[in-house]
C-alpha cells in the first residue's frame, strides 16, 4: 500500500470527530474535506484487515471485539464492499484453475454476467481461495452523504498537516473509533473524481435535498428552453423562485449541470 496520509483520531465527542490529517505523499495534496474521505475514515479504522495502525490506544483484541460486536456491522460490511470491492469466496478447484490464464479470463466474464461487477483481484488468505470485484465509489460517496451531516471543516495547521472536523447521523457509527488512534492510509477524495451521473430531459424537474443538524432545505431547478427555473428554501414551504437567462439551449444545459453537480458536491441528494 502507497501511504497516502496518515491519520490521527484526536477527539470524539458525541457524534463530532476532529482526525489530524498528514500529508506523507508529494502527490496526495490536501484536497480532504469531502464527506467521503470522513467516511473512509470510519471505515478503515473498522475493518477488521486494516487500517495500518501506527498506534493503537487499546489492545488489538479489544478493537477486534469492538468491529466484530458493532451494532450498525451490517451497514459497515456493506460499505466496506462499496469502498474495497467485494470479495467472494470460491472453491479450492476454482482456485487452482484460476492459474490457467485462459480459464481465468473465462471465469471473470462469468462471474461479471452473474454479479454484474468486474473482477479486479484474486489470490488466497488464511487458506480460502477468492475473487475480489472492483470498488464502487459513486455508491460510497451516496453512502457519505447519508452518514456525514454536513460537509467536514478542514484547517491548516501547518505544511502538510490539517485537523478535519466531521458529524455523523448517529453516534453508533463511532462505536468503534478511540482517540489517539494513529494509522496511514491510502485514502484519497472521492467526490473530486467522480460524479453521480444525473440524466435530465428538458422540462424535468431535478429535486435535491440537503439535511444536517442545523438545516432542512431542498434545491430545484427545471430547464424550459434557454431559461433555468429554481426554487429553493427550506423544506415543507414553497420557497423562493429565481429564473435565470441563458443566450441559447446549449449554454442553459451546461449550467444546468454544472449548478446540480455544484450542488451534489455539497452533499445534496436526489429525492426524485
Amino acid at each position: 500500500m502507497a501511504t497516502l496520509y496518515t491519520i490521527t483520531v484526536k477527539s470524539i465527542e458525541a457524534t463530532k470527530v476532529t482526525a489530524e490529517v498528514r500529508v506523507d505523499h508529494p502527490d496526495a495534496g490536501s484536497d480532504i474535506g469531502s464527506k467521503d474521505f470522513a467516511l473512509q475514515i470510519l471505515l478503515e479504522t473498522g475493518h477488521i484487515e486494516r487500517p495500518y495502525f501506527n498506534k493503537l490506544p487499546i489492545p488489538i483484541e479489544e478493537w477486534k471485539k469492538l468491529v466484530t460486536e458493532h451494532p450498525r456491522k451490517d451497514e459497515y460490511d456493506v460499505m466496506h464492499q462499496y469502498n474495497d470491492g467485494m470479495k467472494l469466496d470460491i472453491t479450492p478447484e476454482e482456485g487452482q484453475k484460476r492459474n490457467d490464464r485462459e480459464y481465468s479470463q473465462k471465469h471473470n466474464e462469468e462471474l461479471a454476467l452473474q454479479y454484474g461487477k468486474k473482477v479486479s483481484a484474486s489470490g488466497m488468505s488464511n487458506g480460502q481461495y477468492y475473487v475480489q470485484f472492483d470498488s464502487e465509489p459513486l455508491k460510497v460517496i451516496d453512502v457519505a452523504n447519508k452518514v456525514i451531516l454536513s460537509k467536514p471543516v478542514k484547517r491548516k495547521l501547518e505544511k502538510d498537516l490539517y485537523t478535519l472536523d466531521f458529524e455523523v447521523a448517529d453516534a453508533e457509527y463511532l462505536y468503534h473509533l478511540r482517540e489517539k488512534m494513529r494509522y496511514e492510509t491510502a485514502a484519497w477524495n472521492l467526490s473530486s473524481y467522480y460524479k453521480s451521473e444525473i440524466k435530465v430531459a428538458e422540462g424535468e424537474a431535478v429535486l435535491l435535498h440537503y439535511k444536517d443538524a442545523k438545516s432542512d432545505k431542498f434545491w430545484q431547478i427545471i430547464q424550459n428552453g434557454a431559461a433555468l427555473n429554481i426554487t429553493y428554501g427550506k423544506t415543507g414551504t414553497a420557497g423562493q423562485k429565481n429564473v435565470k437567462e441563458l443566450d441559447s439551449v446549449q449554454k442553459a444545459e451546461k449550467e444546468r449541470d454544472k449548478l446540480i453537480n455544484e450542488k451534489l458536491g455539497k452533499g445534496y441528494t436526489r429525492t426524485n
